[in-house]
Order: C-alpha cells, then sequence, then structure tokens
C-alpha cells in the first residue's frame, strides 16, 4: 500500500501544482483589491459615527455574498455539465474585466452603489469559478491526496491573505485605492493563464445535459436532498452554516472596530489580517501533515468549541495586540474545519453530482453569511461590540457542547 499524500508529493503534480500557481497570483489580487474596497469605505465614511458607519460595510459585505446566495445553485448544474478548465478560465477573464471598472467609477460618480453593482457582477461571476475549483481537485489528484491537496488550496488563500493585506494596506495607505484594483485584475489574467497550463481528459457532457430549465431545477434540488438525506454530509453543511453566521459577524464588527473605533485604518487591518493569516497557515500545515490520523468529524466539533471560547475572549479585547492574538488562535482552528469539512464532502460525493453539492454547500453558508452580517449591522447600531461577541461565543459554545453531547456519548 502507497503512502498518504504529502503535501510536497501533491506539489509534484503538474495539473494540480498549474491550478495552485494560479490560485496564490489572483487570491493575492483578491486582498490587494479588498483593502482598496475598505480604504473606499473610509473615504465614504469619515467625520461619520462608528454607530453610523456600520451599515457602509454591511452593504460592502452585503452584495459580495447576495449572488453567491442567488446564483449558486444554478451555477453548479452547469459546473456539472461544462468543462471544469474552461469554466475556471473564463471566470478569471471576466473579473479581470470588472475589476477594471471600479477605479473607472470611483473618480467619476459619487457615492458607493455603482460600485456595489460591480462588486455583485464580479461575484456573480466567483459563483461559478468556486465550485468549478472544487469539483475539478478530485480530477487531478489521486484519493489518497485529496487532503493534501485540499490544504495546499487552503494554504493558497492564507499565502495571499498574509501578503495581499499586508501589501494591500500599505499601497492604499501610500498611494489610494487605485494600484490595488489594477493589480487585481492583473492576477485574474496571470490566473487563468496558469490555468490554461493544466492538461487532463474531461469527459463530454451527455446528451441529455442539453436541457430547459426544468431540467435544471429537478437537478439542483436533487444536489440539495443528497446533502439532507446524507448524514455526515448534513452534519458538514450544519457546521459550517453555524460557523459561517459567527464569522460573518466577527468580520464585520471587527473591520470596523479596528479602523474606525481604534483609527487605525488600512493599515491596523493590515495587521490584523496578517496574524489571522499566519494561524491559519500554521493550522493548514499543521493538519495537512497529521490530519488522516484524526476523525474529520472531531475536528469540526471540536473546532467549533475552541472558536466559541475565542469569540467570547475577544469581547474583552479592546487593543490591536489582543485582537490580533485572539483572531491568529481562531485562525489555527478555522483552517482545520474548513479542510476536514471539504475533505469529507469531497470523499462522500459521487463525481456527477459533486459540482452541484459543493454549489448547494456555497448556498447553505453563504446564506448564514449573509443573514448574520446584517444582523450583525443591525445590532451594532445600538450593542456595544463586546456584547455581540459575547453572544457569539456562547452561541457556538451550545451548538458544539450539543453536537458532542449527541454524536460522542453513542460511541
Amino acid at each position: 500500500m502507497e503512502p498518504q499524500g504529502s503535501l510536497l508529493r501533491v506539489l509534484k503534480n503538474r495539473n494540480f501544482l498549474a491550478l495552485w500557481i494560479g490560485q496564490i497570483i489572483s487570491q493575492f489580487g483578491d486582498r490587494l483589491a479588498q483593502m482598496a474596497l475598505i480604504g473606499l469605505y473610509l473615504k465614504q465614511t469619515a467625520g461619520i459615527s462608528l454607530s453610523h458607519s456600520v451599515p457602509v460595510m454591511r452593504n460592502l459585505f452585503f452584495f459580495s455574498t447576495l449572488p453567491i446566495l442567488l446564483f449558486s445553485p444554478l451555477a453548479g448544474v452547469y459546473v456539472d455539465r461544462w468543462s471544469r478548465k474552461k469554466t475556471l478560465i473564463a471566470a478569471d477573464l471576466l473579473r479581470a474585466g470588472l475589476i477594471l471598472l471600479i477605479p473607472l467609477l470611483a473618480g467619476y460618480t459619487d457615492g458607493m452603489w455603482s460600485i456595489y453593482g460591480v462588486i455583485f457582477l464580479v461575484f456573480t461571476v466567483t459563483c461559478f469559478f468556486s465550485p468549478a475549483k472544487s469539483a475539478i481537485i478530485p480530477n487531478l489528484v489521486k484519493k489518497r491526496e485529496l487532503l493534501a491537496a485540499n490544504s495546499l488550496s487552503n494554504i493558497t488563500r492564507l499565502i495571499a491573505m498574509i501578503g495581499g493585506v499586508t501589501a494591500g494596506g500599505i499601497i492604499v495607505a501610500w498611494t489610494g485605492t487605485k494600484m490595488s484594483f489594477y493589480l487585481d485584475s492583473l492576477s485574474f489574467l496571470l490566473s487563468g493563464v496558469a490555468i490554461l497550463a493544466i492538461r487532463i481528459k474531461e469527459d463530454p457532457p451527455p446528451e441529455e445535459s442539453k436541457v430547459g430549465i426544468g431540467r435544471v431545477a429537478k437537478e439542483l434540488v436533487a444536489g440539495l436532498n443528497f446533502i439532507r438525506k446524507k448524514k455526515r454530509v448534513k452534519f458538514v453543511a450544519t457546521s459550517l452554516f453555524i460557523l459561517m453566521g459567527a464569522s460573518g459577524i466577527g468580520y464585520l464588527l471587527v473591520t470596523v472596530f479596528v479602523t474606525k473605533a481604534l483609527n487605525l485604518g488600512t493599515i491596523g487591518l493590515s495587521v490584523l489580517a496578517t496574524f489571522l493569516g499566519i494561524g491559519m497557515l500554521a493550522g493548514s500545515l499543521i493538519y495537512g501533515h497529521f490530519g488522516e490520523q484524526i476523525e474529520r468529524e472531531k475536528v469540526i466539533v471540536g473546532g467549533t468549541l475552541v472558536c466559541g471560547v475565542c469569540a467570547v475572549l475577544l469581547g474583552g479585547s479592546k487593543s490591536l495586540f489582543l485582537l490580533s492574538l485572539g483572531v491568529s488562535i481562531i485562525g489555527f482552528i478555522a483552517s482545520p474545519i474548513m479542510i476536514a469539512a471539504y475533505t469529507l464532502t469531497q470523499e462522500l460525493t459521487p463525481d456527477r453530482i459533486r459540482g452541484r453539492v459543493f454549489s448547494a454547500l456555497e448556498v447553505i453558508i453563504n446564506s448564514s453569511f449573509l443573514f448574520f452580517i446584517w444582523v450583525a449591522g443591525v445590532l451594532g447600531a445600538w450593542l456595544p461590540i463586546q456584547s455581540i461577541f459575547y453572544l457569539t461565543g456562547v452561541g457556538l459554545l451550545v451548538y458544539g457542547s450539543k453536537t458532542l453531547v449527541l454524536r460522542y456519548t453513542k460511541e
């Protein structure tokens, strides 16, 4: 029997390597653009109170998440019918063009609503990219290498987070927002070129793939039913719904608190995001190496409990140092949770419906993110940010404890 796939071994796979390099480039650019959007937010809310600035940040997150909720189901159905490689390349090229519109609109229009529209379109295209990327990984690597491949995919995002937010914060502070958007557009173009180097033989779509909206809806329901009926996949979906809700609350409130309450702007946010990325990178590396020895479900439940404790501790943090320490621990725990959840889903899902299942997961977790961002925006206008963190932490602890009792007292 051959040994389990390691991080270094899976990088020797030239097809996966091409996908991995492309994602490092594009996700680095994404973080640059994210910091540029924060810069636009600070410009729009200059002189506005902390409570009144929360809805503006909420809108940025809202319009980047709403397309995923609306279009991911349809995207997943078509990802299973189209060439996944061509879908990835087309999505990168479309996003490269759309990102260039943001600095143009920011220079010639007042307010943020036209920019919200472009953000909506960018993430609509991302609805097709994300399930295609998750669905193609098992086509590029052997089954025993899935955990390592998913760990490296997560590491890609984390390297981009650390480098992108650090560079983006500095670029926005020194030169303004335009350069970050230009670099993000270039990164999507380079990512498409990297994915072009993938050489795999994809099965042609079956004849019955050319069907109307009725068949599409039927297949979408089949993907959702798979999650509902497959007990372990349903557990993954429920856990990610809870965790992404907590993530939405934390992401919004920490961003507003650091940039506005502490008055640290994009530089302060860069520091915080760097600590988060370092924690997530360490968690991915360690779990990628030792993760096969731990049951996937136990990683998710245990990680949820630790995140609950950290959220409570964040409620008492009033300095950048304490916030950075707290989010680095959360990052260290969150990475193994996501890797375990996606690996388990890939292992349990047949190839023919994998795109639909991952799109359904995207809808589930992003509906949670969207809903709880809106809740945080409402609560943040009349409750102290610290109190909302306490409530979030208690919620995670209750869910994790309940799941632990129900699942593992039966063993």
